[in-house]
């Protein structure tokens, strides 16, 4: 991409560096908005809570990943600190840089950034449209996990002295370790966001019967989106399902069109019995079980599988239905709560 194009589009991302705009941008966020239009109270209460530091001031030098599931809310969660930063007086909003390392445009395509296209806005961002800054930055790395070779960059802006706040659906073990031997010692945090349980749920809704919290958790889940529009639409939305679905295929599929996330889906669910197992997953998919294991590694890293229990959350057992609804029939319900957390 040249430098012209990812001006453009840091542009877009960092409203807050025009004067006009330094307060007003929250209103038209669409991460943010969307969030007005149904929010699920209680995880905006953890997220903020999980990030309350990081809004308080900026922390130069230091690295925080935010890890979580699609959907869970990590990119509206580090908005919020954002919105925090850039509306205290004594931060100049022209230090603060949000690079959406993922984005899609208005047809529903998925763009990724490219490395080198990374390390360029990260590494020397007033090249690329940022406004010059006397201070460290608070760099904001969206979705950093969809990019190879995250890791050296994000130390590289770290050790300049910079804070870098990145979320990722995708954390492999080996990134995090490559992460935390390039930065400074001490300088790497993680912290993970989470769907909401059965029991939270419940929790917040003290009001309704067991049984009917617990049958609608089984239908729709506990990510945050899905919780709120279930509330408020009676299911969840065909936008949010999209969404999701074209984000774990990112994640599990890295986008190749020869691997049909429903299929993969349906299968591990129709295969599940202890433990999810590779073989018999093989035999359905008609890979190999190396080809089976690299998925299910993937499946593992993008927070959406637990191996001893399958899917960890109801909405991803239903999502091959919903996805492909004329493919695949809705697996039972005490499929889901079997094996769901």
């Amino acid at each position: 991409m040249r430098n012209l194009e990812l001006a453009q589009l840091l542009r877009t991302a960092n409203p807050w560096w025009s004067r006009r705009r330094r307060a007003s941008w929250v209103l038209d966020d669409a991460e943010l908005t969307a969030r007005a239009r149904h929010e699920w109270a209680p995880a905006t209460a953890t997220a903020r809570g999980a990030l309350a530091d990081l809004a308080r001031q900026p922390r130069p030098r230091t690295v925080t990943l935010v890890v979580g599931p699609r959907g869970v809310g990590k990119t509206t969660a580090v908005k919020d600190v954002v919105a925090h930063l850039v509306a205290d007086p004594a931060v100049d909003p022209r230090r603060v840089v949000l690079v959406p390392a993922q984005r899609v445009d208005a047809a529903g395509t998925t763009h990724t950034l490219a490395p080198p296209d990374l390390a360029t806005v990260v590494r020397t961002p007033t090249r690329t449209g940022a406004p010059a800054s006397d201070e460290p930055r608070v760099l904001v790395v969206d979705e950093v996990g969809t990019v190879d070779g995250w890791p050296g960059v994000l130390a590289d802006a770290c050790r300049r002295g910079d804070q870098v706040v990145a979320t990722t659906s995708v954390l492999e073990p080996a990134d995090l370790q490559a992460l935390e031997a390039l930065a400074p010692a001490g300088s790497v945090s993680v912290r993970r966001l989470h769907p909401s349980s059965m029991s939270e749920v419940l929790l917040a809704l003290p009001a309704g019967g067991t049984q009917d919290v617990r049958a609608a958790y089984l239908h729709h889940g506990g990510l945050p989106r899905a919780l709120a529009e279930h509330r408020d639409l009676g299911d969840v939305g065909e936008e949010f399902v999209a969404w999701l679905a074209a984000g774990l295929h990112v994640d599990v599929c890295r986008g190749a069109d020869g691997c049909p996330l429903d299929v993969l889906l349906a299968a591990v669910c129709a295969t599940t019995d202890r433990f999810v197992e590779p073989e018999p997953l093989a035999r359905t998919l008609g890979l190999t079980t190396a080809e089976v294991g690299r998925l299910l590694t993937r499946l593992e890293d993008a927070h959406v599988l637990d191996p001893r229990r399958g899917l960890v959350d109801p909405l991803l057992h239903r999502l091959a239905s919903l996805i492909a609804p004329g493919r695949h029939a809705s697996p039972s319900v005490e499929h889901i709560a079997a094996f769901s957390h």
